[in-house]
């Protein structure tokens, strides 16, 4: 998945968003739902080609994000 390409498609939040939010400090969902505005709409069955709520394609970039900078990732 390229940055430019759409996660949350009720709130047109990109993948490059996401990381963005996530370099700024986001470190949860309801995090990047703050920054973004990702997830909030609740249009998902009619908007996104999935049918399905974007958060666990959310949760997937943050995780490739996180994969990709293991020092960045938050401590439990």
């Amino acid at each position: 998945m390229e940055n430019h390409e759409l996660v949350c498609y009720c709130d047109h939040v990109t993948k490059g968003e996401i990381i963005a939010a996530m370099e700024q400090g986001a470190k949860t969902l309801s995090d990047i739902k703050k920054m973004t505005g990702a997830c909030t709409s609740c249009k998902c069955e009619e908007m996104n080609p999935s049918g399905k709520c974007c958060g666990r394609d959310i949760a997937a970039v943050m995780k490739e994000y996180w994969d990709a900078n293991p020092d960045k990732k938050p401590k439990k």
